[in-house]
């Protein structure tokens, strides 16, 4: 454990705010830009620059999302302990079904959706390039008892149609 010295400023708490940037490798950064704005919603946070190559979208809160291009191999996924792929992190999202139903007509790659209990709905995608992303709503805590049952209903007619 660090010992405070004359020379380590205090802190009080934590002092990590939020994630403000998120960095994503991709292929083509315009072509991508134009799947997230398709799919998602998401503006340019500044005009797109091709010299810079990435395009910078925001999210509705108001971070950033780097759609970084390169050359290298892309991987964002790594295996947990069991080898199930993970991913990097997940996206906090509000009318989950809704959300699930555009993806699905719109042709992008998804898992089926998961009831992982008190911590919500979640389910995956993966943009053009494959990376892995995933998308959670706790919908006990942002709707009724019965809105949560019609969500269910709707979302695990999916599971069952296609299994």
């Amino acid at each position: 454990m660090m010992k405070m010295n004359e020379s380590t400023p205090q802190r009080l708490g934590n002092s990590l705010k939020c994630i403000c940037s998120v960095y994503v490798p991709v292929r083509d950064p315009l072509l991508s830009a134009e799947w997230w704005q398709r799919n998602f919603g998401l503006e340019f946070a500044v005009p797109f620059n091709p010299q810079e190559a990435q395009a910078i979208m925001k999210l509705s809160d108001g971070q950033w999302l780097h759609l970084v291009e390169t050359k290298g191999e892309i991987d964002n996924a790594f295996p947990n302990k069991e080898g199930y792929p993970m991913f990097r992190f997940t996206f906090e999202v509000r009318q989950i079904e809704h959300l699930y139903d555009h993806l699905q007509s719109s042709g992008a790659q998804t898992d089926h959706p998961a009831d992982r209990g008190a911590c919500g709905i979640n389910f995956v995608f993966y943009d053009l390039d494959g990376n892995k992303f995933d998308v959670n709503e706790c919908i006990e805590v942002h709707r009724t008892p019965a809105e949560v049952a019609k969500v269910k209903e709707h979302l695990f007619q999916y599971v069952t149609l296609t299994n």
